[in-house]
């Protein structure tokens, strides 16, 4: 039961870091575009990138102390993954998600200055400040109902990626 509870919290908090950053892109484009955008790969709110950014923050900067150190690494490994995942999906699918080229200092649109800087401070909020916090909240919760909204998320979230790819590839 133990493994199983660890990789439950970790999964449920990876929708939790995916659904914030559903709730921080959408804000963010809605109030730039002046009317709603609902931001996402997938048709539920949540983006994969920010859950998995966080959970890759967590497990290689979180021994990091120096507030500047973890905001450089923080930056420098979430343009890694956000020019990747670019990258990928639009190999993959033929379409663009997201695109820079307006801001300065941009990385063949796929990423910014701007970007990384927004992403570092968040990468620092989130080890020093969101996530002891988060944390705190999870070991409070039973293994066995982590266990459980784990399961139930993990089959909407089957559900919903498995209705976005066939939408993708059908197009």
């Amino acid at each position: 039961m133990q493994i199983a509870s660890k990789i439950s919290t970790w999964f449920l908090w990876w929708i939790l870091y995916s659904v914030f950053g559903w709730v921080f892109e959408t804000l963010v484009c809605s109030i730039e575009m002046g009317q709603w955008a609902d931001r996402g790969f997938l048709y539920g709110p949540l983006c994969p990138i920010y859950g998995t950014s966080a959970l890759l923050s967590l497990v290689i900067f979180k021994r990091i102390k120096h507030a500047a150190l973890l905001f450089l690494a923080g930056a420098a490994m979430v343009v890694v993954i956000e020019y990747s995942t670019s990258l990928v999906l639009e190999q993959l699918f033929g379409q663009i998600w997201w695109d820079y080229s307006a801001f300065r200092f941009n990385i063949h649109g796929r990423v910014s200055l701007l970007g990384a800087v927004v992403f570092g401070v968040m990468i620092v909020l989130l080890i020093k400040l969101i996530h002891p916090r988060v944390e705190a909240l999870t070991t409070r919760i039973q293994d066995k109902t982590k266990l459980i909204a784990a399961g139930i998320l993990a089959l909407i979230l089957a559900f919903d990626f498995s209705i976005t790819l066939f939408h993708l590839l059908t197009r």
